[in-house]
């Protein structure tokens, strides 16, 4: 593992031949001109007419934002036109000077001036390197390794640098660690030889949540550690991602400092017997700090290293029986969808609301997930022009499911389209050269190539819900995730009637038992006001049916009366016979036994009432007795329903 509390100790031809052949001419003179076109290094030109200095503060170089600065701070555009520009300057302006640094050393902060450039996250400015280099002249060293980083911290103390911890500091122990890994001639298999993976080192695919390290070296035993790395290296391999092998890797170290703290006399594999696994079976799942679905990962993780170390012979000496079966592990608990209620939502998309997030990409990305139900690292990793229109002219939106490893489409609401057209132009007002990705991350993105952060969005929408004063029906705060925006329209298709498998393909669900998760809330939302219906209702006599939430025979009537709204949808009540009998009185619902209604449907009731009054006027002038009499039974029902449908509503008005 590297360190930074010692000095590294290598040949300076070693290192200096090395550095020789990696800079490029752009980067080997003593002064290494700043261009203010360059993203990286500047930000763009002085706004002064025929000035050729690049822009700082105000969009102004250091010389003319000094002379508005002596002038009042007139406007802007009237200063930038009527001042002229400088007639001479020194040639340190828009360069870093290296001149004061011997040879070696100039090479050494040029190759880190040059690894900034590429990495293209962080802006450099001549004042941090003129720093930088102060500090090197003044600790009189010959390279930027002669001390380790702590020590480094103390003569920047001792050498007057104020921003000890700041930029110029920043930028010291970067170029540090970048030349300890040239000297150590760092590559992907000499990393994996370390005790400490670094993603950028590996070319693995990063993690959405911005892992990019993973330490082996808190597992206590050696030969389990060998084991746990050849695991993880495998599994990178076979295309994980670097996110994921950081849980394997958390999940086994448990195991680790199991075996030190409660099993010291496992000293190597062969004392991983079954006994062992049973007890941290029971161990782990009585964890008072693990959440279920933690122990249950943490099992999964263990299981599969387990049986790869058998295939593979991995740990010689463990015992066969040394395994855990999949009926051992403990069931995965499988909460309800975390839906957002509908007075909260009514909250996060108001206008007025959104407009106080702190900036336009953050708002368009907001609307984008609560409108497509998106993951936040799929919705932050959309490309520049993600919209597809389909044969009718319909927009629909391409993205890639990195949970599934797919590229999705899905149709895109009003709504959600307009947020992503205001986002591309907002995209290419701030980067006119053009983005890779839809939503760019804020800061330290020179050229809009590096996607926004999911951190980012879960501290600003925190920060967001306070300003709002986000709260619940009885005015307490309340806090809501991105992922909830997920979970709530999922909720939405289902309560609206889409079926599962529509709503699977629109969430991206990997399976439909993901989704039926959602069909539980609905459930649950209906059978409330089923509950609610069956203590209003009438039969055709306008007689009350009674009805018992709690009774023997509640679950069976809901299941029928779900079974029965599907085969048979009537415009005035219900039908109350099981759908596996066959029905008797086709269109004559009003005179049939099984007939339920409820407030609901008065307003229909009293339209079928005078209908049917001018059928009996209509049969009795054509002399049709029998038509009549039929009619009369169906208006004398529905003036008993209408009666007794009457009282119910007056008795539920309020008083």
């Amino acid at each position: 593992m590297r360190t930074t509390t010692a000095p590294v100790t290598v040949p300076r031809p070693v290192l200096a031949e090395r550095l020789t052949t990696l800079l490029r001419p752009e980067f080997t003179g003593d002064l290494i001109r700043i261009d203010p076109d360059n993203p990286v290094f500047a930000r763009g030109r002085c706004q002064v007419t025929g000035c050729r200095r690049g822009a700082w503060t105000k969009m102004l170089c250091n010389t003319h934002y000094g002379r508005w600065s002596k002038q009042g701070r007139p406007a802007l555009a009237l200063y930038a036109a009527t001042t002229g520009p400088v007639k001479c300057f020194s040639d340190r302006i828009d360069a870093f000077d290296l001149r004061r640094l011997p040879p070696g050393l100039r090479a050494e902060v040029a190759y880190s001036i040059q690894r900034r450039h590429d990495d293209r996250t962080t802006r450099l400015i001549p004042m941090m390197i003129n720093r930088l280099v102060d500090l090197l002249v003044a600790a009189q060293v010959t390279s930027i390794l002669d001390h380790p980083l702590p020590r480094w911290k103390m003569l920047a103390h001792e050498h007057g640098l104020k921003d000890v911890g700041g930029r110029a500091f920043g930028q010291l122990g970067y170029a540090w660690r970048h030349l300890h890994d040239l000297a150590d001639d760092m590559d992907a298999e000499a990393e994996f030889a370390r005790d400490t993976w670094r993603v950028a080192v590996l070319g693995a695919q990063p993690s959405g949540k911005g892992i990019t390290t993973i330490r082996f070296d808190h597992i206590p035993q050696p030969w389990l550690r060998a084991s746990i790395k050849r695991a993880c290296r495998y599994r990178l391999g076979a295309g994980k991602s670097f996110g994921s092998l950081s849980i394997d890797e958390r999940a086994l170290r448990w195991f680790a400092i199991y075996l030190t703290r409660h099993q010291p006399q496992v000293t190597d594999p062969s004392g991983i017997t079954r006994e062992v696994l049973e007890h941290y079976l029971s161990y782990l799942t009585a964890a008072p700090q693990l959440s279920g679905n933690t122990t249950n990962t943490y099992l999964v993780v263990l299981r599969a290293f387990l049986q790869a170390c058998h295939r593979h012979s991995w740990m010689p000496g463990l015992p066969a029986q040394a395994a855990l079966y999949l009926d051992e592990l403990p069931p995965r608990p499988r909460p309800l969808p975390r839906f957002i209620p509908e007075f909260i939502m009514a909250q996060l998309e108001d206008p007025d609301h959104l407009a106080k997030l702190p900036d336009e990409t953050t708002c368009h990305l907001v609307v984008l997930i609560q409108e497509t139900g998106l993951r936040v690292r799929d919705a932050c990793i959309l490309a520049f022009n993600p919209i597809i229109v389909d044969s009718t002219g319909w927009p629909c939106l391409k993205y890639y499911n990195t949970k599934m490893a797919t590229e999705q489409l899905v149709p895109l609401s009003e709504r959600a389209a307009e947020a992503i057209r205001a986002q591309q132009e907002h995209v290419h007002d701030r980067w006119p050269a053009g983005g890779t990705c839809l939503f760019p991350a804020q800061v330290a993105n020179p050229d809009g190539a590096r996607p926004f952060h999911y951190a980012t969005l879960r501290q600003r929408l925190a920060r967001w819900q306070q300003d709002i004063d986000l709260h619940d029906e009885t005015g307490q705060p309340v806090h809501v995730t991105a992922h909830q925006f997920r979970h709530t329209l999922g909720t939405r298709l289902i309560n609206a009637g889409v079926p599962q498998h529509v709503v699977q393909k629109m969430l991206g669900h990997a399976s439909p038992q993901m989704t039926a998760r959602y069909a539980t809330i609905h459930d649950a939302t209906v059978r409330a006001a089923f509950d609610d219906y069956q203590q209003r209702r009438v039969d055709i006599h306008g007689d009350h049916l009674p009805f018992d939430p709690e009774g023997p025979s509640a679950e069976a009537e809901w299941i029928k009366h779900n079974l029965a709204r599907v085969q048979a949808s009537l415009p005035n009540g219900y039908c109350g016979r099981p759908p596996q009998q066959n029905c008797p009185h086709p269109n004559a619902c009003l005179t049939c036994p099984d007939f339920q209604t409820t407030p609901t449907f008065l307003p229909i009731h009293r339209r079928q009432l005078d209908d049917t009054l001018e059928l009996i006027n209509l049969a009795e002038q054509r002399g049709n007795a029998r038509l009549a009499t039929n009619h009369r039974q169906v208006a004398d029902n529905l003036n008993q329903v209408i009666t007794a449908l009457e009282a119910i509503e007056d008795q539920e008005a309020p008083q």
